[in-house]
């Protein structure tokens, strides 16, 4: 009978729907939102979540005077870097496989969650709902913690 139940608990929790709370987002991405969120300003925290990590990435980089989409862009080109212009890359062996993909990924995904995410939080007046926008607060603390992982690949 206990062998049963254990079993039958196993199951239940295998089809649970895990839970995660926006506290356990990325530092940088929660502490940027806490205020507005616990407000139930769903779509101006991740706003200021986003702008919070154009910031990291501004001060990653040292660049400022560019758009930043553009930014997302420059910092995880592939081309190599330049005076005043350096790159981000993910950690290894570049000419590994899973390197190269994680570099390609990043310079594709950082500038659609820009265009994305934070421009219509930015820009739309209308309020998010809280699945929406914890959909948002997720993908921007994913990139957070990316980009603390990247080292950075100077002239």
């Amino acid at each position: 009978m206990v062998g049963r139940l254990e079993v039958c608990i196993a199951e239940a929790e295998a089809d649970a729907v895990p839970a995660v709370s926006a506290e356990a987002t990325h530092p940088l991405v929660w502490g940027a939102a806490r205020a507005m969120w616990r407000d139930g300003h769903y779509r101006q925290a991740v706003a200021g979540a986003a702008e919070a990590l154009v910031g990291q990435l501004k001060s990653r980089t040292g660049r400022s005077g560019i758009s930043e989409t553009a930014l997302w862009q420059e910092a995880f080109s592939e081309r190599a870097p330049e005076t005043g212009k350096p790159r981000l890359r993910w950690p290894g062996d570049p000419t590994d496989r899973t390197v190269r993909s994680m570099n390609d990924g990043l310079r594709s995904i950082t500038a659609g969650v820009q265009m994305t995410i934070r421009n219509p939080a930015a820009h739309e007046t209308e309020q998010w709902t809280l699945v929406e926008a914890s959909e948002r607060l997720a993908v921007l603390s994913l990139i957070a913690r990316w980009l603390e992982t990247c080292v950075i690949d100077e002239v």
